[in-house]
């Protein structure tokens, strides 16, 4: 089984808010559970703007924002994947991943 989810958390699609980034919720999860390897490697898709950002607006608990500096959204988002793993994870079943962002190779 492959499940792909580049956001970590949940992306909800709202009447008037258009689509969600939501950094507290992770309910795609559920698919991941008792699977043999998962690897996190997102960063790639939190740098993307305008047409090719997967979300329009960011949510945490009751506060939203149109954006937010990227580097604090991941981190909130990795916190909540870090709390789902330590949860829902059993380290004899499942191995699990992260690639995080790379270094820059240019000069």
């Amino acid at each position: 089984m492959l499940s792909r989810n580049a956001d970590l958390v949940d992306i909800i699609r709202t009447r008037d808010h258009g689509r969600v980034l939501k950094l507290d919720s992770i309910t795609s999860g559920n698919l991941w559970k008792g699977v043999d390897l998962l690897i996190f490697n997102s960063w790639h898709w939190w740098l993307h703007t305008r047409r090719k950002q997967l979300w329009d607006n960011i949510q945490e608990g009751n506060n939203s924002w149109r954006d937010m500096n990227r580097l604090v959204a991941y981190e909130k988002a990795l916190r909540t994947r870090a709390e789902w793993v330590d949860s829902n994870v059993d380290p004899t079943i499942t191995k699990v991943f992260f690639q995080g962002i790379s270094p820059d190779h240019s000069k």
